[in-house]
This record gives structure tokens, sequence and C-alpha cells, in this order.
């Protein structure tokens, strides 16, 4: 199975990063691998924030999200604001 190592090579992935972006959408807090990647990140204690990714549509927040993880609208603006903020 080639996707048996995914959490590995994420885990690699997320260790060159200095943040994380989470993309948010309908079905987000089902999605096994996002919340997988999130707790990946804060083991490897790397920044996270969550973008809403549909403007039109109800996004949820992934289950591994913590609960006062806040929800930004996705605009270029708040996107310079969250990278610069890690820095």
């Amino acid at each position: 199975d080639p996707s048996a190592d995914w959490k590995q090579r994420a885990r690699e992935r997320i260790r060159r990063v200095a943040q994380v972006a989470v993309i948010c959408g309908e079905h987000t807090d089902v999605a096994t691998g996002v919340s997988e990647e999130i707790r990946i990140a804060r083991s490897e204690s790397k920044p996270y924030f969550l973008l809403y990714g549909r403007a039109e549509k109800t996004c949820r927040k992934p289950a591994a999200a913590l609960a006062d993880d806040k929800m930004y609208k996705w605009t270029w603006e708040n996107l310079k604001k969250l990278i610069a903020g890690s820095r």
C-alpha cells in the first residue's frame, strides 16, 4: 500500500515548515487525516492556524483542533498577518 506510511511522510514535511495552515471545509470535522496532521504539528511544536475554505458554506474545525482555536476568514490580508505572526 503506497499510502501506508503517509503519517511518517506528513511528519517529515511538517518538521520542515515554520507553521501549518489548515484550510477548513464543510466536512473537516470528520477528516481524520487533517486531525492527525494537527496532532503531528502540536507534537512537533509547530504553530498552526485555521482558515475558512469556503466563503458561502459552513466550515467546520477539525476534531483535533482545540476549543479556543480561532478560524479566520481567508483573505490575503489575514494570511499575511497570520504568517507574519509566527516569526
